[in-house]
């Protein structure tokens, strides 16, 4: 668990990390609400909302995944204090998807 003050700031830095085809997932605490973000390109992303609402954004830079990231906390996490961090590495040799919990 991830204190939510620190948002955009943490995914960013882990985004940065990615490999294409790794995934990140933002929960709720309940996990009722999530927000998806698949590296799709040496710099783009594809973002799934699926909470409050379900919108999908494709071809995200990261300069406007930065603002969406803003706007979409405000939607999806509006009164939260902590938010969980979910982390999916596929592996393309094996075609292995292995996942780690932050």
């Amino acid at each position: 668990m991830l204190d939510i003050k620190n948002f955009t700031k943490v995914t960013l830095e882990k985004l940065k990390k990615f490999n294409t085809g790794d995934q990140l997932e933002l929960l709720t605490y309940k996990k009722d609400r999530k927000i998806i973000i698949m590296k799709t390109d040496y710099s783009k992303f594809h973002i799934i909302e699926d909470g409050f609402e379900y919108n999908e954004f494709k071809n995200i830079d990261i300069k406007n995944l930065e603002k969406i990231l803003k706007k979409l906390k405000k939607i999806e996490f509006p009164r939260s204090n902590k938010f969980f961090l979910k982390i999916i590495n596929k592996k393309d040799s094996n075609e292995q998807i292995s996942f780690k919990l932050i």
